[in-house]
């Protein structure tokens, strides 16, 4: 046979070496001469052999065939020897010779110290030599080697211990059930099932459980922090090997403790509580809707609550939420009092958070109805209003239509001007709210107002609750050009140099514009009718000379009319003042003398202050005086010239003087400009010839002189004579309001609109003609707000086109009287009315309107079809078809609610099932009859089923199966057995119950199958458990799941059967019949009584198969033929796990010689012992058990 290594063992192929194997060798000898043939080696180079540790000594190892040597010759000795691999001295090499056979046998030795220890040392490689001498022969030393592999067998001779004794953890109050909490670890230095370690719980528990394998704890039954804070447990640990105990020893048991701390968490959601309040009325307080107490379960800080809130239904922050009066009570009123709130329904969905870590939230929609009553804040359109008008509007023209919503017009809105006032300038209309003025504006005087109107409702207006919405109102005036360029003085009077250059810069006129823009642009012109040297500078207002002016030939005063005048439209206005301007005459002339060259004769006997002659000189300047005088002054004694008469004078006695010609030089001055000197020739004569008889005779030449300054005088009268007439008269026709506006004759007095116009619509154009000019021609246009029902119109200011200002309402008013007034812009100023009757045709434009937007019902959701749930109205304020109704019911209800389309009865039709749908919101349609404008408005019915008790808790599986193994510690978890209920409340509680309990327990809580009584496969194999899930409705509803438990065999027979010996030897006598018995064996099994320690002989092998036989129950050893054989006896438990052993037996047949009657032995060389293999059928599996 070949050898198979594997390890460090050595195997015979194809057998592999049993755990436990005993091997005894019978040599049966029989009489006669047999040579024997020595041989010196071993039967195998190698061997492989096992024996348990701790050993007691002069234990044999057990091998997996007979090992030795052969001999052939009775007369040699073999002696075994360990060599090496046994440092620690634990073996002891032994022979043993049966036969022809010197069997090798290994031993342990008896010292103390020669203790086997698996875990120490698991294997050993022994070398044995073996010393073969000879009785006969001294020469006869031979020495043969081999190597028995010697393996170390666990005895299980160690309990488990834990890493840790004591374990700790803390895990919330809601840790979920079947999560592992903790895992405790143990470790065994044996192998196999001696090293295989169970967990289990010391205390029985419905709190936890543990895997049995891997040491997981988990949770299977809710923890309550209030009940118990704190669990202690022990946790026991124990391998699944033979256990050799003392009595009531726990001494393969191990134990840690395990603590597991229970922090309180947020267990339970808050609990919202909703009150209601009925329908507010009229003044009573609108701020508070509902009053909603919020709850906890829990206790300490888990169970206080933090706060509520609004998460949905309120987008545009109408409510609010604020503390109640008492702890843990909140009131839900109105956010902000100055908002619109419209009437109607609103779903708001509160949460509720507590203070629990992590924090645990509730939801609840809460369904308001804010009643048109319970309305109270009035709410504009606009928070601001910037309006513009113009300051020529007249008194009651409306400048905005101020619109505040509330109540849907159940209760009309009071307008009022809080603040701004003062003056009395506007006026607003209590029940409209258009802002009109009530006052003549001037935006000069004041261009800004800032009005506060206030809307109230004048339901709550006598109420202790008032409720009032605000706007402002930004009032700009707009200008308009009223008023007249305003000079700085009506005259002013400048004295002007005549002479001065042309373009000189007389003075220079100012005048103001109050308007603005082009209205208080200014522009300056002159106005005179007749020419002036003068123009004006349009845009400075500087009045400049055209020419040079000369006091004595022009006019000595101009009278200039300056014009002031604005760039206004549609008409310009203008202003005149007066400039006088006087000429200032100047010395620009100097005198000229009338005659010059004056030659003459003076008789030496004139007298003195004789006059000789008189000079004249005229200055053509106004007002000037002429001087004369003599050039030199003092030229000549003898003559004297008077300087203001111009007259000259003998001074001396000419007769006495001997000159008789005397030329004098004379001159005259204004005191500024001389003239040009002239001469008087003189001679003195003693006798005069002609007839003068003064005795003085001067002749002068005659200038023009006279002539020129008469022609001056002349020019200078004609340019200043006074204008005739009146100059610059405006016609009156552009400054007098004579006329009155007309309204034309072509206007209709009463006009049809549909109630659809949109507003800006045009009715009519109310013209008006005034045959003024200017602006007391411009005709403005107003509605008379006194009229009532008349403010849904308004009028252009200046075209008179009436326009739609507000939609219209048939249902409402049907015919409006309006007055209309025109008013020219002149002063005084004039006015004239007409009446104007406007006709509302109706249209189909109100839809049909329930009596609420929603409706809330709860019903079981057993109710019988045909089950009435609300009988709905609704109402069409139109008239004929336009009123009559049909109801319709919208969406994928149809099948399980109806809506009757006359009458509009809501019923069920289908079956309903809460857990299929709790909740249905149903939209119903009223739609009314018009053919060509059809209406309609919906409504939602909201319906929640009711639960009942009507669906049985349901497992998973109705048939459920698990592997378990035989020798799981009891209360370990096999199986969670779960059902789930749809219903609600107790009918949706489920509790369960086993029957036919003992071996399994379930925990009527949570469905855990926990193991109750040891399991023992060889008693039972397959368990039939019956669960009941029963919930706790009314009446309960019950369901049942079968759980299969199939028992797994554990390995029970730890002991292979004994033998006394490893070789046994016998003998027969030859010619003895079949059947005699030739010896007795026996083996002892130390397994309990049973089937267990039940031994069953066979012969395996051996060259004696065939020829013995051997009782199967008692190890009777019978012959069956007559010769002489070797044969394996084996030895084999009746356990499902069978273990066996085997040994050897020698047999000798005695053969008598006929002659001597001597016994002969006969020798079997070569004897074969067989190797019987130790067949452990335990299958091993591992079945993991659902316990997380």
């Amino acid at each position: 046979m070949g050898l198979l290594r594997r390890g460090p063992f050595v195997t015979s192929s194809p057998f592999t070496l049993p755990y436990f194997c005993s091997v005894l060798v019978v040599s049966v000898l029989y009489v006669g001469l047999v040579t024997c043939e020595l041989t010196l080696d071993f039967t195998r180079p190698e061997y492989n052999a096992t024996v348990p540790e701790n050993s007691v000594g002069k234990t044999y190892v057990t091998p997996t065939e007979k090992m030795g040597i052969f001999i052939s010759d009775p007369s040699l000795l073999v002696r075994y020897k360990i060599v090496s691999g046994d440092p620690g001295k634990m073996f002891k090499a032994e022979s043993r010779t049966v036969g022809d056979f010197c069997f090798l046998s290994l031993r342990t030795r008896t010292e103390e110290q020669a203790v086997l220890n698996r875990e120490y040392q698991d294997y050993y490689a022994i070398s044995v030599r073996a010393m073969v001498t000879s009785l006969y022969r001294r020469s006869v030393k031979l020495k043969a080697h081999t190597t028995v592999h010697v393996r170390i067998l666990d005895t299980n001779d160690l309990n488990p211990f834990f890493d840790n004794l004591d374990y700790r953890t803390t895990v919330p109050e809601d840790y979920p059930l079947h999560k592992n909490v903790l895992r405790v670890t143990a470790t065994d230095p044996d192998v196999g099932v001696n090293g295989d370690i169970y967990y289990s719980l010391r205390e029985p528990s419905l709190q936890f459980a543990i895997h049995p394998t891997r040491g997981f704890i988990t949770l299977t039954r809710p923890l309550d922090y209030q009940k118990e804070s704190l669990h202690k447990f022990t946790v026991v640990a124990e391998d699944r090997g033979p256990k050799f105990r003392v009595a009531g020893s726990m001494a393969f048991l191990s134990t840690a403790t395990v603590q597991i701390k229970v922090t309180p968490v947020n267990l339970h959601a808050p609990e919202i509580q909703v009150r209601q309040l009925p329908s507010i009325l009229e003044h009573s307080d609108p701020d508070i809707y509902a009053i909603v107490r919020v709850t906890d379960a829990d206790k300490g800080i888990h169970g206080e609550i933090d706060g509520l809130g609004i998460i949905k239904g309120d987008a545009e922050g109408y409510f609010r939420v604020s503390p109640g009066k008492k702890a843990n009570e909140f009131e839900i009123g109105v956010a902000d009092p100055s908002r619109d709130l419209a009437a109607g329904s609103y779903a708001l969905v509160l949460q509720a958070t507590d203070r629990g870590t992590p924090p645990k939230t509730t939801s609840k929609t809460v369904h308001l109805k804010v009643s048109e009553a319970s309305h109270p804040i009035p709410k504009f359109s606009q928070s601001d209003y910037d309006v513009e008008i113009e300051e020529v509007a007249p008194i009651g023209y409306p400048l905005v239509r101020l619109v505040a919503t509330v109540d849907k017009g159940k209760n009309p809105l009071l307008y009022t001007i809080e603040i701004g006032n003062d003056e009395g300038m506007f006026a607003v209309d209590q029940r409209t709210g258009v802002l009109r003025t009530s006052k003549v504006l001037d935006r000069e005087r004041r261009a800004y107002y800032s009005l506060t109107v206030s809307a109230v409702d004048s339901g709550r207006r006598g109420g202790p609750h008032l409720r009032k919405g605000t706007a402002i109102i930004n009032i700009r005036v707009l200008d308009n050009n009223d008023n007249d360029p305003v000079f700085n003085t009506s005259s002013m009077i400048v004295v002007f140099d005549e002479n001065r250059s042309q373009s000189s810069i007389v003075c220079t006129v100012h005048a103001t514009d109050a308007d603005a823009g082009d209205n208080g642009y200014v522009t300056y012109s002159l106005a005179n009718f007749h020419p002036v040297p003068f123009n004006i500078d349009h845009f400075t207002g500087e009045i400049s000379t055209t020419e040079v002016l000369d006091y004595e030939t022009m006019r000595r005063e101009y009278i200039l009319r300056v014009r002031a005048s604005d760039w206004g439209s549609p008409y310009r206005r203008q202003a005149e003042m007066t400039v006088h301007v006087q000429l200032r005459d100047i010395n620009d002339h100097r005198p000229l003398f009338e005659r010059v060259d004056c030659v003459g004769q003076v008789l030496d006997s004139v007298p003195l202050d004789t006059p000789i002659v008189t000079l004249s000189a005229l200055d053509f300047d106004a007002g000037s005086t002429v001087r004369y005088l003599m050039v030199p002054a003092d030229d000549d004694p003898c003559f004297r010239l008077n300087e203001e008469k111009g007259v000259l004078k003998v001074a001396c006695d000419l007769s006495k003087q001997t000159k008789t010609n005397w030329i004098l030089n004379v001159s005259a001055t204004d005191s500024q400009h001389f003239a040009d000197v002239m001469t008087v020739n003189l001679n003195i004569v003693s006798k005069m010839t002609g007839r003068n008889k003064d005795g003085i005779a001067v002749d002068c030449r005659k200038l023009d002189v006279t002539d020129r300054y008469m022609e001056l005088l002349r020019l200078g009268n004609n340019q200043n004579k006074a204008i005739e007439g009146k100059e610059d008269v405006v016609p009156k026709r552009y400054g007098d309001n004579r006329h009155s506006p007309e309204f034309l004759s072509t206007i209709p007095r009463e006009v049809w609109i549909n109630e659809s116009a949109s507003i800006g619509s045009e009715v009519v154009a109310m013209r008006a003609r005034d045959r003024d000019h200017g602006y007391s021609g411009l005709v403005v246009y107003v509605i008379n707000y006194n009229n009532e029902g008349d403010d849904c119109f308004k009028v252009d200011l200046y075209t008179g086109r009436l326009l739609v200002d507000a939609e219209l309402d048939r249902e409402r008013t049907s015919k409006y009287v309006l007055n209309v007034t025109a008013f020219d812009l002149g002063k005084p100023q004039r006015s004239t009315s007409m009446q104007l009757i406007v006709n509302v045709r109706d249209i189909n434009d109100n839809p049909p309107t329930f009596e609420k937007s929603s409706y809330h019902f709860v019903i079981p959701e057993n109710v019988e079809n045909g089950t009435s749930v609300i009988r709905l109205r609704a109402t069409d304020i139109d008239e004929g078809e336009n009123a009559r109704l049909t109801f319709t019911l919208e969406g994928p209800a149809w099948d399980r609610f109806h809506v009757d389309k006359d009458s509009g009865l809501l019923t069920v039709v289908g079956s309903l099932d809460r857990e299929i749908t709790e909740n249905y919101a149903l939209r119903v349609w009223a739609r009314d009859a018009s053919v060509d404008r059809p209406l309609m408005s919906s409504t939602v019915i909201y319906i929640r089923l009711e639960d009942v008790n009507d669906n049985p808790p349901l497992f998973g599986l109705t048939q459920f199966w698990v592997k378990v193994r035989e020798d799981l510690p009891i209360g370990t978890v096999i199986m969670v057995m779960s059902a789930r209920d749809p219903d609600t409340g107790d009918g949706g509680r489920v509790a369960y119950e086993m029957l036919e309990g003992g071996t399994f327990s379930v925990d009527p809580l949570t469905g855990v199958v926990r193991l109750s009584r040891a399991l023992d496969f060889e008693q039972k194999q397959l368990y039939n458990v019956t669960i009941i899930a029963r919930d706790q409705g009314d009446p309960p509803l019950s369901s049942v799941a079968y759980l299969l438990v199939e028992v797994e065999d554990v390995n029970e027979n730890l002991h292979p059967p004994k033998f006394p010996d490893v070789v046994a030897s016998g003998s027969v006598r030859e010619n003895k019949p079949e059947g005699t018995l030739v010896m007795q064996v026996a083996a002892v099994d130390a397994d309990p009584p049973g089937i267990d320690s039940t031994i069953t002989y066979s012969i395996r092998d051996g060259d004696g198969v065939g020829i013995f036989s051997i009782d199967d129950q008692v190890g009777g050893f019978l012959s069956q033929a007559q010769t002489d054989h070797v044969i394996a006896i084996n030895f084999e438990e009746d356990a499902i796990n069978i273990l066996d052993s085997n040994f050897w037996i020698l047999m000798e047949k005695i053969v008598a010689r006929k002659n001597r009657g001597t016994k002969v032995k006969s020798k079997f060389h070569n004897s074969q012992c067989i190797r019987i293999s130790l067949k452990d059928y335990l299958e091993r599996y591992e079945h993991t058990i659902p316990i997380n």
